[in-house]
């Protein structure tokens, strides 16, 4: 009989950083579930601890880890896409129908804050890059992040001059999201989702649409050359980028999340509020790229210092929407019930224990199985057209995992 050899060549550094930025993800989002629908609230930080928390959540992750997850769409693109093939094109179109419909139940059934659907979208405008040069990709890079930076800085200036008052008003969907969360039931806040939802995608495309899409830019470009596979190759970028992207972000994020949580720490609702969280969001990518730097030089130096969150990047799309279905349970009133009953430092202790056990889970799964189930079902789905798609999913027979850094070779190797 014959018996599949597999033989599979995948990246570890981009699944390392995958990993790890799943953190920096939850705690960013848990205040979204936990404390209110536009994040803190000034009694939320009232006292030093919980101030202190909110600081150092806003300083060193709100607005860095989504632009890593946006540069390695990018990146790994280019293990969807070869050569900007026709039936990888195919598989990338229906990779993005799946995201945008994954991410539409995310945002309505677990939170307003999704990020998959505006991958989706963005992800429609990346394969206009597929067939240009290194060249002419990096410049429409460098073109979005100009014109964010642009549109942020002009609606600093329309706020700061227009508004008469320091208090800038709510979104009456999010007043009515917050009422939803704190004691409605699975239907109510699935419904008060849906009606905020308009004025959610809004604001993630005022503050995150335009890096994202550099960032994704950058990725597809970086990929083309295997940046993040031979670490050591490029060590003089890596130390410049911790050195520079450390010495510049951190103290320019400071000031941005002080500036953020001054007199009102909900998301825009004060002047100064919205001025801090724009310069947040502007100025993320230094940051960003301090902590690929201060990472790669760490995976350098001591190898299976970031192994232990290697597994979980296999399974990013799995864990995302896990982290979402945790939280809801926990704080939403069909659940537990804890929603407006804990301050800034006990919602992230929390979303960091529930990182951890996630990281548990998936350690065990990844046992018995080779990929995470929504990566299987997406993978299933994304080769479908093309005749490529999963068996069982114990013993997956894939040429190409959409999403992942991995192309997996087919021997056939005959057995007594």
């Amino acid at each position: 009989m014959l018996k599949t050899q597999r033989r599979a060549s995948r990246q570890a550094f981009p699944d390392q950083l995958r990993g790890l930025a799943l953190l920096g993800i939850i705690v960013v989002n848990a205040p979204f579930f936990a404390i209110s629908a536009d994040g803190y609230t000034p009694a939320s930080v009232s006292a030093p601890i919980d101030w202190a928390a909110a600081f150092l959540v806003t300083l060193l992750a709100q607005g860095k880890f989504y632009l890593i997850f946006s540069f390695l769409f990018g990146y790994s693109a280019n293990f969807i896409v070869r050569a900007n093939d026709a039936t990888g094109r195919r598989r990338f179109r229906r990779r993005l129908v799946g995201l945008a419909v994954i991410g539409l139940a995310h945002a309505v059934l677990l939170f307003i804050g999704d990020i998959l659907l505006s991958y989706a979208l963005l992800g429609a405008a990346l394969m206009l890059m597929f067939g240009r040069s290194d060249r002419a990709v990096l410049r429409t890079s460098a073109i979005a992040a100009v014109v964010a930076s642009v549109w942020l800085g002009l609606l600093v200036v329309a706020v700061s001059s227009t508004t008469s008052s320091t208090e800038l008003a709510t979104d009456p969907a999010l007043l009515a999201l917050n009422a939803a969360l704190a004691n409605g039931s699975f239907v109510d806040v699935a419904l008060a989702r849906a009606q905020a939802l308009p004025a959610a995608l809004l604001l993630v495309g005022t503050l995150q649409w335009g890096l994202a899409f550099a960032a994704f830019c950058l990725g597809l470009v970086a990929g083309r050359h295997s940046v993040l596979n031979d670490l050591a190759a490029r060590i003089t970028m890596w130390r410049r980028f911790a050195i520079w992207g450390l010495l510049i972000g951190v103290p320019v994020q400071a000031w941005a999340a002080w500036l953020t949580l001054q007199g009102g720490a909900s998301l825009g609702t004060t002047v100064e509020n919205f001025i801090g969280v724009a310069a947040g969001f502007l100025t993320a990518p230094i940051l960003a790229a301090g902590y690929v730097g201060v990472l790669a030089l760490l995976a350098l130096r001591f190898p299976r210092a970031l192994a232990p969150v290697q597994e979980s990047g296999r399974a990013t799309l799995t864990l995302y929407l896990g982290e979402s279905l945790v939280l809801s349970v926990l704080f939403c009133g069909y659940g537990f019930g804890l929603f407006g009953t804990l301050g800034a430092a006990a919602v992230a202790g929390t979303a960091i224990v529930a990182w951890g056990a996630l990281e548990v889970t998936m350690h065990l799964w990844f046992r018995r199985f080779r990929q995470g189930p929504l990566e299987w079902l997406l993978s299933r789905w994304t080769n479908a057209a093309s005749g490529d798609a999963p068996g069982s999913l114990s013993k997956l027979e894939l040429k190409f995992v959409p999403g992942s850094d991995v192309a997996v070779e087919h021997r056939p190797r005959a057995t007594r």
